[in-house]
């Protein structure tokens, strides 16, 4: 240890999403230990729980940031920016159910003439 070294340590620890533009920080924990006294030192750090459940790189709303995006942490499939399926869910978590997706009738083209019905 040099003289001029203060006698505390901080770590920080900090949980990441991925996302279109960039990662977005989605908890962090601080913590400083003190070397007051020479000997064994115990170190004490918080729990940081911030899972992705699903694997998908996003991880869901809450913890003391409150800052996840994925809107359904049990579905791969689902998370910001992910293609809109026609399955009824919200898949790409913008609060609604197949947007993009045009609403149309379709009828099976059985002769394969290019036109159905």
């Amino acid at each position: 240890r040099k003289a001029d070294w203060a006698r505390d340590v901080e770590i920080t620890v900090r949980v990441f999403e991925k996302g279109c533009g960039a990662e977005q920080l989605v908890d962090e924990r601080r913590q400083t230990f003190s070397f007051a006294s020479a000997g064994r030192q115990e170190w004490l750090l918080e729990d940081l729980h911030t899972a992705d459940e699903d694997g998908d790189g996003f991880v869901s709303p809450g913890g003391p940031m409150n800052r996840g995006t994925d809107c359904d942490d049990r579905r791969a499939t689902a998370f910001p920016g992910a293609l809109e399926l026609c399955n009824g869910l919200d898949d790409n978590c913008d609060g609604r159910m197949e947007t993009g997706v045009v609403n149309r009738v379709w009828y099976l083209d059985s002769d394969r003439d290019s036109f159905g019905r």
